[in-house]
């Protein structure tokens, strides 16, 4: 893994420059701690800039270890999660990285998802990026302007596979991916 410098720039082998901030986006995670999640999840956790949770974890013991693992975690507490979670951690969050404004939620109020992303760029008007979570379903589009990126599940559960997000800032431009794992942790091929 290559080393960081000032900036959120990273130092390649040989110590030159490039300036790319990598966030892993994860949610619905539904385990009492992060070692329950596949072993390519954990690999992510621990290779990227910043990680981002979108609500849902069951466990505070899950928010401890990702504070822990992650300088700088943003986590936003979900439906699912219990009253310890709550009075941790905000419905919402806004936080700026990379000249970027990223929004996150877990908007158990929606209900069916149809109609979903407008309702959110709706919610965080002067957002470039929105991580939510909630329907289990990765979503990694764009609409008028703002990034949305919902990194669906980051368990496996029968025929769905586990999966992250995977934000990159390269230079100021914005790039959402969906990464699945199958039940062994391991991206398919």
């Amino acid at each position: 893994m290559m080393a960081m410098a000032d900036g959120g720039e990273r130092l390649r082998p040989g110590g030159s420059r490039q300036n790319v901030a990598r966030i892993l986006v994860i949610g619905d995670t539904h385990v009492g701690t992060v070692r329950e999640l596949p072993g390519g999840v954990l690999r992510a956790i621990e290779e990227a800039d910043r990680v981002v949770h979108c609500g849902d974890y069951v466990s505070s013991a899950v928010v401890t270890e990702l504070e822990r693992l992650s300088p700088g975690f943003v986590g936003v507490y979900g439906n699912a999660d219990p009253g310890d979670v709550r009075r941790r951690l905000p419905p919402e969050a806004t936080f700026q990285w990379e000249g970027r404004t990223i929004a996150v939620t877990h908007p158990h109020w929606a209900g069916h998802p149809d109609g979903l992303e407008e309702e959110l760029v709706a919610m965080f008007p002067g957002a470039d990026v929105i991580l939510f979570g909630h329907t289990h379903e990765p979503c990694n589009l764009e609409m008028n302007g703002t990034l949305l990126l919902n990194p669906g599940q980051a368990y496996a559960s029968f025929m769905v596979p586990a999966s992250v997000g995977v934000l990159t800032i390269t230079r100021g431009k914005l790039k959402g991916e969906i990464m699945t794992f199958d039940q062994c942790g391991l991206p398919p091929r």
